[in-house]
């Protein structure tokens, strides 16, 4: 995987204006939209995600079989891991995403990771050292109608911490109130989920998991649907690349779309991303228009990546070129989750351990969030199933304040939130990959529009980098505090 540095063409050149929703795009496959919050009023809605931004998402019907009339802009946005705790439970969700950026709500589509099944705790492991995390239905509902999502990816390491009889739960509620899901299913896991028309265009996604965090009879029975729902995989080195040649390019995989995003959740907990997960990047590359990356609960880079040649048939590409450009997302860190709540602004922005583990409770990156945005544009007159002609990317940081009793409150808002931000300034002085986040040319103000050009760039001199003793072998990454099979951090099991 090579990675690219990008030319200095007038951007401006790929920019139509901004078009929300309300000029008319559908969202996800979902017939009527989210339901009413059961716990939150209207007014505790995330204040970017207005009734005028959402109008008329349901009235599109654009017949996909016409040539575009005009030239034809989506934006999506995506965000990372949203977790239920204990402590993210306590919290009502549309306060919690009150002050999300207003570019969450502008978009024309959402997508964020559910980590956990939707199920009710109590059938959660009695060991709470044990990490696993339950969304109980009412919650993943709240959350649905908050965050108007488009689509939920429910394929993550968590899936299958109820069980099979939870992961077929999870598509089950997701279906009684038609949440768009991606990454597991009835019979086919692997099946794209088309999360925006617009313009008579579709962007679409798949997903992915490189592991579970259950063991033998468990994971058997989450990965061949012994309770009727199955959860799509592909483990790291070579079996799961060919896994994904073989799905990205499965005949009739992406009929029907004209833009593709892959969401993959892999790599190693509060550390910047590996070698074998940026492995699957670049193979995912060959065949979609962008690549997201979640799980280290820690933020990394965005970058452009060089796609590769399909492994089999050249036309799984649909023909995009081979050596184009495509956004990766490293890591989106967390959406929403209790990680973080010991640290002060007075501390340290290392990435911190305890006895030698790593210690998501007094690290700060664990509540810096990456919104990934995404800006794919048609040209006038093109053809359905057309490849993008245009592809901008960046990113909005998001970051998670507490307040209230004993720091219970999470609020969502902007980082950095104005010039004299001091969660930000003192950010700066993180360690790399983290620090350089703050003011990276992709990174824009929640009021601005992506400027990356993916398909113009050039390569740089750098590519994935060199294997070293801990990418040896990797049959999975290790965890230490959400995920993997290991012990969480002593003291915060599941808060």
């Amino acid at each position: 995987m090579v990675r690219l540095r990008l030319l200095g063409l007038p951007l401006g050149t790929f920019i139509f204006g901004v078009i929300g929703c309300a000029t008319g795009c559908t969202r996800g496959n979902a017939s009527s939209g989210p339901p009413e919050p059961a716990t939150t009023s209207s007014s505790s809605l995330a204040s970017g995600i207005t009734d005028a931004a959402l109008e008329g998402a349901s009235d599109a019907d654009a017949d996909a079989s016409a040539v575009s009339k005009g030239p034809t802009q989506i934006d999506v946005i995506v965000g990372g891991d949203a977790i239920p705790q204990v402590k993210v439970l306590a919290n009502v969700i549309g306060e919690v995403m009150k002050g999300v950026p207003s570019c969450w709500g502008s978009a024309d589509a959402r997508i964020l990771n559910l980590e956990a099944p939707i199920g009710e705790r109590k059938g959660l492991p009695g060991d709470k050292q044990i990490l696993a995390y339950a969304a109980p239905p009412t919650w993943f509902a709240d959350l649905y109608a908050v965050s108007h999502a488009s689509g939920f990816v429910i394929a993550n390491n968590h899936s299958c911490d109820l069980g099979p009889a939870g992961l077929a739960d999870t598509v089950s509620e997701a279906g009684k109130i038609s949440a768009p899901v991606v990454g597991a299913g009835p019979s086919d896991p692997w099946k794209r989920l088309d999360v925006v028309e617009k313009g008579g265009k579709h962007v679409c996604i798949v997903a992915w998991t490189t592991f579970l965090n259950d063991k033998g009879k468990k994971q058997r029975g989450c990965l061949e649907g012994a309770n009727g729902a199955m959860v799509a995989r592909a483990e790291l080195k070579n079996v799961g690349l060919d896994e994904i040649h073989k799905q990205l390019g499965a005949p009739g995989r992406w009929d029907g779309c004209d833009a593709r995003i892959a969401y993959l959740h892999g790599g190693r907990e509060y550390k910047p991303q590996i070698r074998p997960v940026l492995e699957q990047a670049s193979a995912a590359a060959a065949y979609v228009d962008a690549v997201i990356v979640s799980h280290p609960h820690v933020p990394d880079l965005a970058e452009t990546i060089v796609a590769p040649a399909p492994k089999s048939d050249p036309t799984a590409a649909g023909g995009r070129v081979v050596g184009r450009g495509v956004p990766l997302y490293r890591s989106l860190g967390n959406f929403i989750s209790n990680q973080g709540i010991a640290w002060t602004l007075g501390m340290s922005v290392d990435l911190l351990e305890k006895e030698g583990v790593p210690d998501p409770i007094r690290t700060v990156w664990t509540r810096v969030s990456v919104l990934a945005r995404l800006r794919f544009g048609w040209d006038e007159g093109s053809k359905p199933g057309t490849p993008p002609s245009s592809v901008l990317y960046g990113y909005t940081l998001a970051f998670s304040d507490r307040g209230g009793n004993a720091s219970l409150d999470i609020r969502l808002r902007p980082l950095p939130n104005g010039p004299d931000d001091p969660v930000a300034a003192k950010l700066r002085k993180g360690p790399k990959p983290f620090g350089l986040l703050i003011d990276a040319p992709c990174r824009i103000d929640e009021d601005k529009p992506p400027t990356c050009d993916a398909l113009h760039a050039i390569p740089a001199k750098d590519a994935i980098p060199a294997k070293d003793a801990k990418d040896k072998g990797a049959p999975e990454p290790v965890s230490s505090g959400s995920g993997g099979g290991g012990k969480d951090v002593p003291e915060l099991p599941d808060e």
